[in-house]
């Protein structure tokens, strides 16, 4: 199921602090990197379907990077 980030910002506050490390054991379309990116903190995703890397890469590229 997709979440909308604003279910998931409240998790992500309420479970680290800034810099720590978020792991979502299944990423889908990077949701939740997208959300701890922009609360400060790091994030591991792990995704077995190839079909989201695409969408994982967009939501969660760093303005000023190219990848």
């Amino acid at each position: 199921a997709t979440y909308p980030p604003e279910l998931i910002e409240p998790c992500i506050l309420a479970g680290s602090r800034t810099g720590d490390i978020v792991h979502d054991p299944f990423f889908g379309s990077g949701t939740t990197g997208e959300v701890a990116q922009r609360l400060g903190r790091q994030w591991l995703g792990c995704e077995l379907n190839p079909e989201y890397q695409r969408l994982i890469t967009d939501r969660t590229k760093q303005t000023g990077m190219q990848i």
